[in-house]
């Protein structure tokens, strides 16, 4: 089975890289598969899904969603029918950028959940600890309180789960394999028994490179990879994909 690669363009982008870059993966052995996915800026969904992958394999993903379900006086939001309207397929939920910057919490983040199974968007929810935690060694522990929160859900459907070592995210610095195989063992395995009907994916993401990747899609569990800096460079994330 085909691993997922996760290109989460965050807050770059022209319309220039857009054409150029997409036009690329498009046309592309490697990248132009159901298991590429492009987390692009809100304002470039549209014209990605509907003019430059018209005919393509690969997936759009959005960077986030409301966490109010409905429509109304949201100046500024977007919610879940709206990403599915545009041919979303996926969203990225807490990415430690926004827990870290916005202070999202995890109230928050349980009804971006709910509201991506209501609007059927796949979420993908990131997880994963600050460097603090994995020195005083409770990373698993605090893991699973960010995990807990879905029991609230009545119904979890298939999901994605990113782990994102904090420490390790735009810093060049990543965990050892033994290390990221066993929190992704302790993700599927808390899931597992928490959700059994659940069909979970566990992907890695943190300083994720063409160097890299290969080694991290071997780990036992890992699913896929969430790749930030990197997928801004259509020669490596070409090359990340090629290993998926």
């Amino acid at each position: 089975m085909s691993k997922l690669v996760i290109a989460n363009w965050k807050m770059n982008g022209d319309l220039n890289k857009v054409n150029a870059d997409l036009s690329y993966y498009a046309n592309h052995i490697a990248t132009n598969k159901s298991n590429v996915i492009l987390a692009l800026p809100y304002l470039y969904i549209v014209w990605a899904k509907h003019i430059l992958l018209n005919n393509s394999e690969m997936k759009i993903a959005a960077q986030d969603l409301s966490h109010y379900k409905d429509c109304g006086a949201y100046t500024g939001k977007i919610n879940g029918s709206m990403l599915r309207d545009a041919g979303v397929d996926y969203v990225l939920i807490g990415h430690s950028e926004r827990r870290s910057l916005l202070g999202e919490n995890g109230t928050i983040l349980i009804h971006k959940v709910i509201n991506a199974f209501e609007s059927q968007v796949t979420p993908i929810l990131c997880v994963g600890e600050a460097i603090n935690n994995r020195e005083s060694g409770n990373y698993l522990e605090y893991i699973e309180e960010q995990l807990a929160g879905l029991g609230e859900i009545p119904s979890i459907k298939d999901m994605v789960i990113a782990y994102e070592p904090c420490w390790a995210i735009g810093t060049g610095k990543i965990p050892t394999i033994r290390e990221i195989q066993e929190v992704a063992d302790f993700i599927h395995s808390y899931m597992q028994k928490k959700f059994p009907y659940a069909k979970i994916a566990v992907l890695y993401g943190g300083s994720v490179t063409s160097q890299n990747a290969r080694e991290i899609l071997s780990i036992p569990n890992i699913n896929g990879v969430l790749v930030g800096g990197a997928s801004l460079k259509t020669a490596d994330f070409t090359a990340i994909c090629e290993n998926a």
